[in-house]
């Protein structure tokens, strides 16, 4: 134990001081907290919580010894527990104090501190991060009775620091056993141990890691996923294997509190001078908030202004809601971003994980299902037994997924997003683990098309081979292509250019250069400070409707556009789902305002943001919006055909009792069909290669097989 100005160990006097003084701390501050843990004790609730700022405040001597003897001052906060003035039929005999919101000195992330400096000036500490894996909650022996087989008189060894001590001898006939427990005179309080690590935003690749022990009351508060402080004594254990030892030493933490953490922006430092300007910019004072906030996002990424806002409007999401029936109703605006190689996307998908407050990068190449939900390991962690380690879903739950590439990915692990997306939740079920993990989480992903090159004339669906059922899921969807225009590649060229020649002075220290140009190189905003914005704006309040008559107005125009296409077999304009997508857009926007309602403004943003999503997406070769293109993957005007040339070549077939020739079943198309040519053969295509339900005997002839 560190060496400290205070003496604790001496009896009597000093003893029953420090008591009473803790007793009167009590009174003073926890007065309803300590009468709730009596009449809940020991069933529901086991333990008084303390904050140190309040215990410095009352009793700053106390709090200080507490950080340099956090054993002994926490036996003298229990034993004032024991002793306050309660009914006579309570005991809180065995009731625990644990103390949390350690000062700032002494909190970390993994790795944050060097481990021989904290185990020699730092007893106990606290440690932020998020969970990464736990095992199961099991029972840990405190107090091992071990009955002698020769006299049977019980000797009770209280077991400390994990390892099992055995008694030496019998406390009655003093001989050396042989010895055995006696389970139902034992004690054993209920253990489990997590590993905690660097947040993604934090961490540089996988970060750093610091296993805990959680036992009694603490265990199973917690699961994987969860942001959380662990507030302990900090040990630390040889490494060895077999009966070799090692001169290194593992840290680790026995948990004396732990506190679950809700927001991300309690990472974040705020000036006051910071939180001016922030507001400023949320309030409309260096223009549209959006518009700033997106230029502010990527300025060195000439033009893509739509693009830009839909990802301001991504990170800062809509409003995350739990009702009572345990639904999620999700809050993400998930963003996918197709198009040509070289157009930029994939920088302004790094802007988003350089500036979201909470953002995974998945790596589309190295992508598994196991390392986008859960994977169940054995390990040195574990000592054999099966745990759950999270996946990048949950390990952003709060977050964003970002994914490059995603056309690269394996369409089996695009397929696993499905869930998460859809659910929010991901339901494990391995290794003889089932449990359900949280993934609130975002998506913003960005993919190029299968040949290289973007067709603006062909549907998108035949373009990038994605389940229909998982592009539904993106609330926007943009398409970029790289055409060349004259007036649009010298403004690109210039801005380029231009964006280059400032950094490079910069970089030589020019002293010609102005805070004019710097301010136009870098935007309105930092980086540090659009960060901060975009957290403050994330963790806002869920804003309801300003008013009765603007929900009104919105579901008008929500169903005037269902509607707009007339005849019975026009195509549906857009989706049920969209009226969900139109909500949580406008709510980005009115967070991002710092706004409690949603305005007018707000739902124009949202509806501005979707319709030119729908151009790029839900248009079909007839020139009408038209949802069955992401719904389905096929446009209605493509499915009219398929199902007449469908009933065209079963009809043919069976009037020949066999095969058909392709040209001539192809004439009948265009002469009692009315279809194109070129549309006819696409179809045909179609029907034969993706379908299945014809096939081709030999060249130029067409055979019917039959539908599914």
């Amino acid at each position: 134990m560190p060496n400290t100005d205070h003496e604790y160990t001496t009896p009597g006097r000093e003893d029953a001081e420090l008591t009473d003084r803790l007793i009167s701390f009590y009174r003073g501050y926890y007065r309803d907290e300590v009468g709730e843990l009596a009449q809940k004790y020991p069933n529901e609730q086991r333990s008084l919580e303390i904050e140190y700022g309040e215990l410095h405040a009352a009793l700053p001597d106390v709090a200080e010894d507490w950080l340099d003897a956090p054993d002994q001052m926490r036996e003298y906060a229990e034993e004032a527990l024991r002793q306050y003035d309660l009914p006579a039929d309570v005991s809180l005999s065995r009731a625990h104090v644990r103390l949390t919101d350690l000062p700032e000195g002494r909190q970390f992330y993994p790795g944050g501190t060097s481990p021989s400096k904290a185990h020699n000036e730092m007893p106990i500490l606290a440690i932020r991060g998020e969970i990464i894996t736990s095992t199961d909650v099991n029972p840990t022996i405190t107090d091992a009775a071990f009955e002698c087989q020769r006299c049977g008189t019980p000797n009770v060894i209280p077991q400390v620091d994990g390892d099992f001590q055995e008694p030496h001898e019998c406390q009655g006939c003093e001989r050396q056993g042989p010895f055995r427990i006696n389970f139902d005179q034992s004690e054993f309080v209920d253990m489990q141990k997590i590993r905690v690590a660097e947040p993604p935003e934090v961490a540089a690749g996988e970060g750093q890691t610091i296993d805990a022990f959680l036992r009694d009351d603490l265990a199973g508060l917690v699961k994987t996923g969860d942001r959380v402080v662990v507030n302990g004594l900090y040990k630390l254990e040889q490494q060895s294997s077999g009966k070799d030892v090692s001169g290194v030493f593992n840290p680790y933490l026995e948990a004396q509190s732990l506190e679950i953490v809700q927001s991300d922006t309690t990472d974040m430092d705020y000036g006051p001078d910071e939180r001016t300007e922030i507001n400023a910019a949320a309030a409309g004072e260096y223009g549209n908030p959006l518009d700033v906030a997106a230029d502010s996002f990527a300025p060195r990424t000439w033009g893509m202004d739509r693009i830009k806002r839909a990802m301001v409007l991504g990170i800062v999401g809509g409003a995350w809601l739990f009702p009572e029936d345990g639904d999620v109703v999700r809050g993400s605006v998930n963003i996918l971003i197709l198009g040509d190689p070289s157009t930029g996307k994939s920088k302004l998908l790094g802007r988003v994980a350089s500036i979201a407050p909470r953002s995974v990068n998945v790596s589309s190449t190295r992508a598994s299902v196991a390392g986008l939900l859960a994977s169940a390991v054995r390990d040195d962690f574990s000592e054999a037994e099966w745990t759950l380690k999270a996946g990048a879903f949950v390990k952003a739950s709060g977050g964003l997924v970002t994914i490059d590439e995603i056309d690269d990915m394996d369409s089996d692990v695009r397929a696993a997003m499905l869930e998460p997306m859809a659910n929010s939740k991901i339901n494990v079920s391995m290794a003889g683990i089932n449990t359900t993990l949280p993934a609130h989480t975002g998506v913003m992903a960005v993919g190029n098309p299968m040949h290289g090159r973007f067709d603006k004339y062909q549907p998108i669906s035949e373009q990038f081979e994605f389940r229909s059922a998982l592009l539904s899921r993106f609330d926007l969807i943009y398409t970029v292509a790289d055409s060349p225009d004259y007036e649009d590649d010298k403004q690109l060229a210039k801005h380029v250019l231009k964006n280059d020649d400032l950094e490079k002075r910069k970089q030589a220290n020019d002293p010609e250069l102005t805070e004019e140009e710097l301010a136009e190189a870098s935007g309105p905003l930092s980086d540090e400070m659009l960060t901060k914005w975009l957290a403050l704006a994330r963790d806002q309040p869920a804003p309801p409707f300003e008013s009765d008559a603007l929900r009104e107005d919105l579901a008008e125009r929500y169903a005037k556009f269902r509607v707009a296409n007339s005849s019975e077999d026009s195509p549906i304009p857009i989706a049920a789902r969209k009226l969900k997508a139109i909500t949580r857009i406008a709510e980005a926007a009115a967070k991002l305002e710092f706004c409690g309602v949603i305005k007018q403004r707000h739902v124009d943003v949202a509806l501005e943001q979707t319709k030119e999503s729908l151009k790029d997406v839900g248009m079909n070769e007839d020139g009408e919006f038209d949802t069955d293109i992401v719904e389905t993957g096929t446009s209605t005007p493509q499915r009219s055909r398929i199902k007449s040339l469908a009933e065209l070549i079963e009809k043919m077939c069976n009037e020949e009792g066999g095969a058909i020739e392709t040209s001539a079943m192809l004439d009948r198309a265009e002469d009692e069909l009315g279809l194109d040519r070129t549309k006819a053969e696409d179809t045909l295509q179609n029907i034969r290669l993706k379908r299945g339900w014809v096939y081709e005997p030999r060249s130029g002839m067409t055979r019917w097989v039959g539908r599914d």
